[in-house]
């Protein structure tokens, strides 16, 4: 039985002495009266006896309610539920640094799609008692373990997040990829302990960070989580930002491509990685894309110099967004043409004509648009084929691979389908002569890599440098 289930138990005993031992006095206090007291009549000894009756039933009947909304533990999977868990971390966190880690199953879906939701539910149990009895057999006999949501798991620790480290690294190393009845279940577990902050919610919300972004540095948290939200806002309101710039090559064109970096208070770089979760909880990441082309606006000259500009798909698709880059060509003529607006999605946008219209107008206006991650994801052959664009740059997992004759093939195939459907190709990440010769052997129009060159900052492009 684990900690929970334990926990379930008690609790449920708890709520039948609170049902119990009400009645018991009722009851009591019911016969007392009927056989204690002197009474004029039996009829008042009826009507006695029904207003107990009636009140005995309505706090059974009340007890019943509120026990029903007072389940602790998740129907399934037998863990605490959400809001149970958040209380018993609040309480935590109030005392020394303490530490949450998230297991989730990264296939839930796929295992749901092909052997049925009961099998689901089997392995998300099966998961629950491999957890609870890995920490039971390292000393962990009472683990709180908590259904966030989904196939996610929330496990609540004492002490910092270094003495669980290597625990982490010997469980997934055992149950990261393990079968249950034939069944491939696939584990990934992220960690956060109590000094980044003491809000619950925030810590969720960077183990989901950290969960999409593995690659995420640790020793990048030079700020605790709010800390860390408000420098990136007051950077944000400051405008206080820097634009690193690489040089694509192909054609006549001078291209470049464009990193955005806040920068903190202590004049140090806020990576990607970590200002743009911030800022899409807040709901300010347009904020930052449209300072950041209005940078780049000021910075289009009469040469033949382009840029390119990362933006989300859900700031293209924003009307105020488009109002606004349509009229920083009033401001910059010789932006005109020259900006190339790139971005990327996981999940197919349904809303599909709507977009296809923004897009066209986004070209007519004089923008160029870039489709990121091509062969990354399934939605980018789908846009490939359904919007308009210019230019589509490959998912880097393909430059790594260039060498490998199997990626050579799918890179051919996806370049000749690029360009059939009008747009030049883009392959990233290039850091030898090799597989800048194969990209070259392959058409692909533009190449972009530490072998061909370097970051450059704004004074260096300027030419000051």
């Amino acid at each position: 039985m684990t900690y929970t289930e334990q926990k379930e138990r008690e609790h449920r005993f708890a709520l039948a002495l609170r049902m119990g031992l009400p009645i018991f006095f009722l009851s009591s206090v019911t016969l007392f009266a009927l056989f204690s007291q002197p009474y004029a009549s039996v009829s008042s000894l009826i009507i006695l006896s029904i207003v107990l009756l009636g009140i005995t039933v309505y706090f059974i009947f009340f007890l019943i309610y509120q026990s029903t909304r007072e389940n602790i533990t998740d129907s399934i999977t037998h863990t605490f539920t959400t809001d149970y868990f958040y209380n018993l971390v609040k309480k935590g966190l109030s005392k020394n640094t303490q530490t949450i880690i998230m297991i989730s199953v990264e296939n839930l879906w796929s295992i749901n799609e092909r052997y049925g939701i009961k099998n689901g539910d089997k392995s998300l149990q099966s998961t629950v008692k491999k957890i609870d009895r890995f920490f039971r057999e390292k000393g962990f006999d009472k683990l709180p373990i908590g259904r966030y949501k989904g196939g996610e798991f929330l496990l609540f620790l004492p002490g910092e997040k270094e003495q669980y480290l290597p625990l982490i690294e010997l469980f997934l190393s055992k149950y990261q990829n393990h079968l249950n009845h034939e069944i491939e279940i696939r584990l990934e577990a992220v960690i956060i302990d109590s000094r980044l902050s003491n809000e619950v919610d925030l810590l969720i919300s960077r183990l989901y960070e950290l969960r999409n972004d593995r690659k995420s540095v640790e020793k990048e948290e030079y700020y605790s989580i709010n800390e860390l939200e408000d420098e990136i806002v007051e950077a944000l309101n400051k405008k206080r930002f820097s634009i690193g710039f690489r040089p694509v090559y192909g054609d006549e064109s001078e291209i470049y491509d464009t990193s955005v970096k806040l920068i903190d208070s202590q004049g140090r770089f806020i990576h990607q990685s970590r200002y743009v979760p911030v800022l899409n909880r807040l709901n300010k990441m347009r904020i930052l894309e449209h300072a950041a082309l209005e940078k780049i606006g000021t910075l289009c000259d009469e040469e033949n110099r382009n840029f390119v500009l990362t933006v989300s798909p859900v700031t293209l698709r924003s009307p105020h967004f488009f109002e606004n880059a349509v009229t920083l060509f009033e401001r910059y003529p010789n932006a005109q043409h020259k900006i190339t607006l790139l971005f990327e999605e996981k999940e197919y946008c349904h809303q599909l004509e709507r977009f296809e219209h923004q897009i066209h107008h986004y070209r007519q206006a004089g923008y160029k648009i870039g489709l990121d991650r091509l062969g990354g994801y399934h939605t980018t052959l789908l846009y490939l084929k359904e919007l308009e664009v210019d230019i589509v740059r490959f998912d880097p997992l393909y430059s790594r691979n260039i060498k490998h004759t199997g990626y050579q093939n799918i890179i051919q195939g996806l370049n000749l389908s690029a360009h059939l459907c009008g747009a030049k190709t883009w392959m990233s990440m290039i850091e030898e002569s090799e597989a800048d010769q194969l990209a070259l052997s392959f058409n692909i129009n533009y190449r972009q890599g530490n072998y061909l060159g370097k970051i450059l900052s704004e004074e260096q492009l300027q030419g000051k440098v």
